[in-house]
């Protein structure tokens, strides 16, 4: 059996490009997610992606918000100081920016909306919607 996770937080670090053992291209990151809404740390995250999921993550920075999810697994290591660590890793089939989603904050859009349904109204409409001076 496989765990299937979904996490949404900020970036870490700016993703890498590096090539596997058999040639394969893959990107590797992590996110920092806020389980805790007290002043608790961050949970950290490792991401790896490959194909087209990786060409998405590549085009992130330090601090984006994105959303994340896969497969999880552990990744384990001994630093050169002999300690043992570990992390969690989301091998990542898809991923949504924040930026992708809103990519104007949504704001443009509102606006346009509104200065488009405002001229689309006949001239006396218009006239009734206007600021009274006073």
């Amino acid at each position: 059996m496989t765990m299937q996770a979904c996490a949404y937080g900020r970036v870490g670090q700016d993703p890498r490009s590096i090539e596997t053992r058999s040639g394969k291209a893959m990107v590797v990151g992590s996110i920092a997610v806020s389980i805790d809404e007290n002043d608790a740390p961050p949970l950290w995250i490792g991401i790896v992606a490959f194909g087209r999921v990786a060409e998405d993550f590549l085009r992130h920075s330090k601090g984006d918000l994105i959303s994340v999810s896969g497969r999880v697994q552990r990744n384990s290591w001994t630093t050169p100081a002999g300690e043992k660590r570990e992390q969690l890793q989301i091998v990542a089939d898809a991923l949504v920016s924040s930026r992708t989603v809103r990519p104007a904050g949504g704001r443009k859009r509102d606006a346009d909306d509104r200065t488009s349904s405002h001229q689309s109204q006949p001239r006396s409409e218009r006239e009734l919607d206007d600021e009274i001076p006073f």
